[in-house]
């Protein structure tokens, strides 16, 4: 949960300062390092929604599934949620890493700081889902 809380900390700051242009803080504004750049480049909104937004949406839900209750949950559908919702993170990650130094040749750190929380969050996720699944013992029932 404490993952997914920074990753929402981190994408809110993104989007508010997405929706009012404010100054991102402690973020260079030329070379490499380049948070308006990125944030405002056409890569930040693919079908038109901003990146911030989505991050944000996101890691709300990440959190929700991650929670206690969610671990607990006996239906394999929230399981089957918070993995599937991880591997979307990770593979977003890899198309906005693609963007930011393929593409733009810059890099915004607070970006880089969720995709870092995302990459992370997978892990746990794939390992935490590993060590509280029951081994199948290849017993099928019979009819």
């Amino acid at each position: 949960m404490l993952i997914c809380a920074l990753a929402v900390a981190d994408s809110a700051w993104l989007t508010y300062a997405h929706f009012t242009s404010a100054t991102v803080l402690i973020c260079p504004t030329k070379g490499f390092i380049n948070c308006g750049l990125v944030t405002e480049s056409s890569y930040s909104h693919p079908f038109g929604i901003p990146v911030a937004v989505a991050g944000l949406v996101w890691s709300v839900a990440m959190l929700a599934l991650c929670t206690p209750w969610a671990w607990k949950a006996a239906s394999p559908w929230v399981s089957r949620a918070r993995i599937a919702g991880s591997v979307l993170g990770v593979l977003t990650v890899f198309y906005l890493l693609w963007a930011e130094l393929i593409k733009l040749r810059h890099l915004c750190e607070y970006c880089t700081g969720v995709h870092i929380l995302t990459i992370a969050l997978f892990f746990v996720v794939i390992f935490a889902t590993a060590l509280t699944t029951p081994a199948w013992t290849g017993d099928i029932a019979d009819d």
